[in-house]
């Protein structure tokens, strides 16, 4: 696509989890996997804002009438996250950190933190509202395609984890909320999809570098807005997999193209917002006789065939507004889908019963018709969301919130909240930014990934180790361990401290998660003084893993792979050059190679290579190779 010539506007939030205890609170930033000790169930409701106004996303929430469950652990959860208590000061090392980030994408720290209350309407905070605070202003980050902007970075708390529901019901748990995290917003700079994947990359990047944030799946979120020309804002929510950016914003155009050539098709045949109506039509008795098995289950489930007329509309359905009106109505009303008549005949519905019917509603051949099997009040909602949707159909891409499906598609999830819904937090007072904690901060900032990148380069790691190491929590301290062991190889100290632990848990399905630092730094002190070879690591490493309370020295002596000594050496050398003599004498100095494998293999690895290579060169010459 040409994207510039579509009119093209991208840009991409970033909320990333800091690696602290909660915002308002001090309980531990802890995901919980046991059952909860915990439940409360409330309801929320819709109320207007300090202007006036009700936000339309609060009242679509609202309007859906659903339950609460929230779950909660006494041990690590307590009576701010349950909305019993006001929230306690604000999180110091938190908004450090988000000063830092903020000092690292080039932006300019406020003087004076004002903490807001955002409201939000999912029942995922149980406040029914998110405290954030603006902590700096027109950041920026140099990518490819040019400068990108940052104009806001914001620090505020996360939402509860959606654990389950059914159609009337949605499960929280309150682990997950009063995370801190931290929003970063780009300007709609972004040029086109692989941009906006490197955007994204370089920001994670740099927000690791701090070595301050939570890692793993969940603990950052990407948020994309786009449009074209013709088009609307489109905010998609969710996207967590980077791999996935290009495809998601790539078939986001694609559906903005279609809605907007939807428009003008309708435009060209006449249709008019008069044209339609939201009254449901029993279309029930046509369908008794009928073999469909999906009609005939829900019909005797208590179910009943409501339909609406959509004059105009024949053809602009199947592939095109059919997923769009489907999904509309699942969002309002919790029906399992729609049929329409694009795509009859089928499910079970033949030719003749689908002639039959446009005769009945006194179609002509430009009219379609939707289809709805269910009780009647369910049914009313999911008509009149397909109504909604039409009408917006003529507008051509309607402003809307979707969410990613995980697949590189998105759904309708809600309308885009409006401007009422941000008031000042009159629980936490202000917070002043002296130039002196600005000062103190910038002093320590960690260098930028594309100086460790060069680093790494110079170091004599491969690119794709290199990239691996930028990744990985050891990146800003991975050149200082190299400094403090020369003795060991840069390459080799690399996939100990990255490739290794992955091995372990792959081969032998092994938890490596409290093999930290102190190991790491024992193990590379031993490979400095020589004690055991690099071919040991691996063995060292997964006794470690087996046996939590042993120390590197214990793990050591364990699987027996202390460096063997000249003399141990000599003797294996010795061994192997008298079984061999007639190979050296036709190989020559061809046989150090193969025999040098030999040797490292009785002595079961304990050996340095080039030691073996040298001893093995001496002796053979006294066979006259």
């Amino acid at each position: 696509m040409d994207y510039k010539k579509l009119g093209f506007k991208a840009g991409i939030e970033i909320h990333q989890q800091l690696d602290t205890h909660k915002l308002f609170c001090s309980c531990p930033s802890k995901i919980r996997e046991e059952e909860p000790d915990i439940k409360i169930e409330r309801s929320m409701r819709a109320v207007a804002g300090e202007i006036g106004d009700v936000d339309p996303a609060a009242l679509h929430e609202f309007l859906r009438d659903r339950r609460l469950v929230y779950e909660a652990y006494r041990d690590t959860n307590c009576l701010v996250e349950l909305d019993e208590e006001p929230p306690h000061m604000l999180n110091q090392e938190a908004l450090e950190i988000a000063v830092e980030i903020s000092l690292l994408l080039n932006a300019t720290v406020v003087d004076e933190i004002q903490v807001m209350r955002k409201t939000v309407i999912d029942g995922s905070n149980t406040s029914g509202f998110q405290r954030t605070m603006l902590v700096a202003v027109d950041g920026f980050l140099d990518t490819s395609e040019g400068r990108v902007g940052i104009p806001l970075i914001c620090l505020e708390e996360d939402a509860a984890r959606k654990i389950g529901g059914d159609s009337n019901t949605t499960i929280y748990r309150l682990d997950r909320l009063g995370i801190p995290l931290v929003e970063l917003g780009t300007s709609p700079d972004i040029k086109n999809p692989n941009h906006a994947r490197e955007v994204a990359e370089k920001l994670g990047l740099l927000l690791r570098a701090t070595g301050k944030v939570k890692r793993g799946l969940g603990t950052i979120r990407q948020d994309l807005n786009v449009s074209i020309i013709g088009g609307e804002r489109i905010e998609i929510k969710g996207v967590q997999d980077l791999r996935l950016i290009t495809k998601v914003i790539s078939r986001e155009v694609e559906r903005q193209i279609m809605l907007v050539e939807v428009k003008k098709k309708l435009e060209e045949r006449g249709v008019k917002d008069s044209d339609l109506t939201k009254e449901p039509i029993d279309l029930t008795e046509e369908f008794r006789e009928t073999r469909s098995k999906l009609f005939r289950k829900k019909m005797d489930s208590g179910a009943k065939v409501y339909g609406i007329l959509l004059p105009g509309f024949k053809e602009l359905l199947g592939n095109k507004l059919g997923p769009e009106l489907a999904q509309y109505a699942r969002s309002e009303s919790n029906v399992k889908g729609i049929i329409h008549s694009d795509e009859l005949p089928g499910y079970g519905i033949t030719v003749d019963e689908s002639r039959r019917l446009r005769e009945k509603l006194g179609l002509d051949e430009k009219d379609a018709f939707a289809l709805v099997l269910e009780k009647k009040q369910a049914a009313e909602k999911a008509i009149g969301a397909i109504y909604g949707r039409c009408l917006k159909a003529l507008e051509g891409v309607p402003q809307e919130t979707r969410r990613s499906t995980g697949d590189g598609g998105t759904e309708y999830m809600r309308p885009l909240p409006g401007s009422a819904r941000m008031y000042p937090e009159t629980d936490e007072p202000l917070v002043k930014v002296t130039e002196k904690e600005i000062s103190w901060i910038r002093s320590g900032l960690p260098r930028y990934p594309e100086e460790l990148m060069d680093e790494y380069l110079r170091l004599g790691l491969s690119k794709e180790m290199a990239n691996q190491m930028l990744r990985s929590r050891w990146s800003q301290s991975f050149t200082s361990l190299v400094e403090e062991y020369p003795k060991v190889n840069p390459t080799l100290m690399a996939s100990t401290l990255v490739s290794a632990p992955k091995e372990i848990r792959r081969r032998f399905n092994v938890d490596v998660g409290h093999i930290d630092e102190k190991h790491f730094r024992d193990l590379f002190g031993h490979l400095q003084e020589g004690d055991i070879s690099q071919d040991s690591v691996l063995d060292v490493l997964l006794d470690l893993a087996r046996n939590p309370a042993k120390t590197v020295g214990e793990a050591i002596s364990k699987v027996g792979v202390g460096v063997a000594s000249r003399k141990e050496i000599e003797a294996v050398v010795d061994k192997l050059v008298e079984e061999n003599r007639d190979f050296i004498k036709k190989q020559g100095l061809k046989a150090v190679g193969p025999l040098t494998g030999k040797v490292m293999g009785e002595l079961g690895g304990r050996a340095n290579g080039k030691v073996v290579s040298k001893v093995l060169t001496e002796r053979m010459g006294d066979v006259g190779g």
